[in-house]
């Protein structure tokens, strides 16, 4: 995919490229800026609204919710579904590689969303006893295309951070990007899904101070997140290094019967940093799936999963398999929840002198929730992961949270924080073997006119690590730091469109 061939690239191309990425997406949709009216769906065999040979709906009490999986009626009649207006529900199956979603009002719509923000902040803790300025400039694009077989979803963020005096090391200069391409293909009971994340920054993506910024960390995305097991993210803090993470995803899934969908999935990830003195690697995951849709709402899925850990310039890898039961509901612009865990067997290959094998178990959850005018989500994950370019190999659990309300038509606040503990798995005397990373932020914004958008922001950081010494150059600051700033967004076409702001959430 396009984004796949960033990954090859030096800092001085990274931008040139995203840039060419987002015009190659402004081409695709070129129609759309000129003709931002909803669309009437295609009643067409083998469209995503009326797939070829549409099964039997589930029986009745479904609630007027489609059933899970990637074909089914919603419930109110094929006509109901044509309504432009009407929330879509979320298609995806429990055994796949995204959460659950409570649905898009813009499902049967086209979207083009170019923005540009500017930002003033403040940061502290960084160096002791002084506060640095930071002037941020950047831009954002959604792009959303659905077609009679296909929906083309893509996401773009990136800004040139300015720091006032120098960081440290005469650094004034941090950039970051940020995006992800989604492709979708329907053929009746067959949906092929194609996806690819990727994130230049000079730190992780975890907790965004070093790679948005607190006013982008609470903010939705027109895509669901990539379930972690998947995802190739560090939650380790490091000292400044330039850090380039890529996620690439293929799914298949095939609607056996009314009830049941089969899914194959293969993902292929890497954290490269391209300074010195950290962990690169590489993991292949592929999984199995069976969903069972046990009522229009609820679901049960059975999978198995292979990843494969590769650790770049040394002998050292991991292997785990892991099987799951997992349990999904969904209620279509209210509620979306999913909960999986069962055993996990992790290989370890040429750590110390042989062999060896570990039994333990692994844990994914996700909660989103929509009542009038708030919304909230939580995320949970334990499991193994490549180490963040700081451990070879790491047993981690995290948790994160959002919560948002609209006070007024015009006043609304989000609050966030995370937790990641990363543990680990190659004993070594001497070195430290445990990390806890944790952040909180909070936003208060309101709209100016049609096309600007007002944000004032905080944020703050903080990663303690166990007795030891640090297994690479550097595991990052020793002291909490935070940032605070306003920051004026412009959607030159929102005025024109009347399209939301770019959140994929349904507020009923």
């Amino acid at each position: 995919m396009i984004l796949s061939q960033i990954i090859t690239m030096k800092y001085p191309r990274l931008l040139r490229a995203l840039i060419e990425t987002v015009v190659m997406g402004a081409v695709l949709c070129s129609p759309v800026v000129w003709a931002q009216a909803p669309k009437t769906a295609s009643s067409a065999p083998g469209s995503p609204q009326n797939p070829g040979k549409p099964l039997p709906p589930l029986p009745n009490g479904s609630g007027g919710n489609a059933p899970l999986g990637p074909i089914g009626s919603t419930g109110q009649g094929d006509a109901q579904s044509d309504t432009s207006g009407q929330v879509q529900p979320d298609t995806h199956a429990l055994a796949g590689g995204q959460f659950f979603g409570l649905g898009s009002l813009r499902r049967l719509r086209n979207l083009f969303d170019p923005a540009v923000q500017v930002s003033e902040s403040g940061e502290t803790g960084i160096l002791p006893g002084k506060t640095l300025s930071v002037s941020r400039v950047g831009g954002s694009l959604g792009i959303e295309q659905h077609q009679k077989h296909s929906d083309l979803t893509l996401t773009y963020n990136g800004a040139e951070s300015f720091y006032q005096p120098s960081y440290y090391n005469g650094i004034h200069t941090l950039p970051y990007q940020d995006a992800a391409i989604s492709q979708n293909f329907y053929a009746g009971r067959w949906i092929l899904r194609l996806r690819d994340d990727v994130l230049y920054s000079w730190g992780p993506g975890f907790g965004s101070l070093f790679a948005a910024g607190p006013a982008q960390a609470g903010e939705n995305s027109l895509l669901e997140g990539i379930q972690p097991s998947l995802a190739a993210v560090g939650t380790i803090q490091t000292a400044l290094a330039r850090q380039l993470s890529n996620t690439t995803l293929g799914e298949i899934d095939y609607a056996h019967s009314r009830r049941t969908t089969l899914t194959l999935l293969v993902s292929y990830g890497i954290v490269n940093f391209l300074d010195p003195g950290y962990i690169n690697s590489q993991n292949l995951v592929g999984r199995v799936g069976y969903n069972y849709a046990l009522s229009a709402k609820n679901s049960f899925a059975l999978s198995y999963e292979h990843n494969r850990i590769i650790f770049i310039g040394s002998a050292g890898q991991l292997q785990t398999d892991l099987a799951q039961m997992e349990f999904g509901r969904k209620v279509t612009g209210r509620l979306a929840f999913q909960l999986a865990a069962g055993p996990q067997l992790i290989h370890y290959y040429y750590f110390a002198t042989a062999k060896r094998q570990q039994l333990s178990w692994s844990a994914t959850g996700s909660l989103t929730y929509q009542w009038r005018r708030s919304g909230y989500s939580l995320s949970y994950f334990r499991g193994v992961t490549a180490g963040s370019g700081v451990l070879f190999g790491s047993s981690i659990q995290t948790v994160t949270a959002t919560a948002r309300h609209d006070f007024t038509k015009t006043w609304s606040a989000s609050m966030h924080g995370g937790y990641a503990l990363n543990k680990s798995l190659a004993s070594a005397t001497l070195l430290a073997y445990r990390f806890d990373d944790w952040f909180a932020g909070a936003n208060l914004s309101r709209p100016i006119g049609r096309q600007f958008r007002l944000e004032l922001s905080y944020g703050f950081q903080q990663q303690t690590t166990g007795n030891g010494l640090c297994p690479v150059l550097s595991c990052g600051l020793a002291h909490p730091f935070s940032e605070y700033g306003v920051t004026l967004g412009w959607h030159p076409l929102s005025g024109r469109s009347g399209e939301p702001r770019g959140t994929a959430a349904v507020r009923p």
